[in-house]
């Protein structure tokens, strides 16, 4: 099935999903183009998970203003009977102020977050629960539903989604929709982007990433898991290639510190081109992990 045919047939999904949730036309006009782009990114086979992620997690449109966060996706651990279950939303916030590409950006990351939350998002041990998001876990007391933690490999998960974020966006521009509202709407995403879109989210981190994730074996493999739910098996994988034991944990820290150094660096009046200093160490220091990485594997 070519684009064009996937974009028309997504059109009555979404049209419900509006009923379903009484979304307004900006967007609406934006999931008209969104949902079509998952598909085609991830597959024809997968159109159905992807589809029941939209229809069970509203886009909620937020009162509350915030200087740094724009929007979120979120899930709410609940028990039902003796079963754990989440309840979950992304929330928009600032609405009213917000450019179309950011919106679109926003609207896209988080639900790729959720799409790659579907399976396997509850884990259960003897003490407590986890809820999985993408490659990482929220860790909650299993009695009492008390938040302990969240799993320092957030910011690799971060990082990821960011990058199949650009991906998908790139999709979107391309569409050649039949529509003449919809072909406005991909007119006005183009007049707002380069020919080649690239999310700024976690750009540190990503820059730091980026030897890595060209590779294929890399990216590939994590999205793979990620998408199962089998996140648990990247650690052992991870550092089979690397030929160490820990080097996956290492990752984890190392992209922890460089947003620490970041924060930091924002923050100080002085001492700013020590923590610059700092900052370049560690990025070299990464880079030559990856290039080890690269070495190690046969498939690029």
């Amino acid at each position: 099935m070519d684009e064009n045919s996937i974009l028309e047939r997504e059109k009555s999904f979404v049209d419900r999903l509006g009923e379903k949730y009484q979304y307004d036309s900006n967007i609406l006009h934006l999931l008209y183009v969104i949902v079509p782009a998952f598909i085609i990114k991830y597959g024809l086979e997968k159109e159905r998970m992807i589809q029941n992620t939209f229809e069970n997690i509203p886009i909620l449109i937020s009162k509350e203003k915030s200087k740094t966060t724009k929007a979120f996706y979120t899930s709410t651990l609940k028990k039902v009977d003796k079963t754990y279950q989440t309840e979950k939303f992304i929330v928009i916030q600032n609405y009213e102020n917000i450019p179309l590409i950011e919106l679109l950006d926003d609207l896209v990351h988080e639900m790729n977050h959720a799409i790659h939350s579907y399976r396997n998002e509850i884990h259960e041990t003897k003490n407590y629960v986890y809820v999985r998001t993408g490659l990482t876990h929220r860790i909650y007391e299993k009695d009492t539903l008390k938040f302990v933690k969240k799993q320092d490999s957030y910011l690799l998960e971060e990082i990821i989604n960011t990058k199949q974020t650009s991906d998908i966006i790139n999709i979107i521009k391309k569409l050649k929709p039949k529509d003449s509202s919809l072909e406005t709407t991909i007119y006005a995403i183009n007049q707002e982007t380069e020919e080649s879109y690239e999310s700024n989210s976690y750009f540190l981190q990503s820059y730091a990433c980026r030897e890595i994730l060209k590779n294929r074996t890399f990216l590939s493999t994590l999205e793979s898991l990620r998408w199962s739910g089998e996140v648990l098996e990247i650690s052992k994988w991870f550092d089979d290639i690397m030929g160490k034991k820990g080097s996956y944990q290492k990752l984890i820290q190392d992209l922890n510190e460089m947003e620490s150094l970041e924060i930091k660096y924002g923050k100080s009046r002085f001492w700013k081109k020590r923590i610059l200093n700092q900052i370049r160490n560690l990025l070299q220091e990464m880079k030559n992990r990856m290039e080890q990485f690269n070495r190690n594997v046969n498939f690029r």
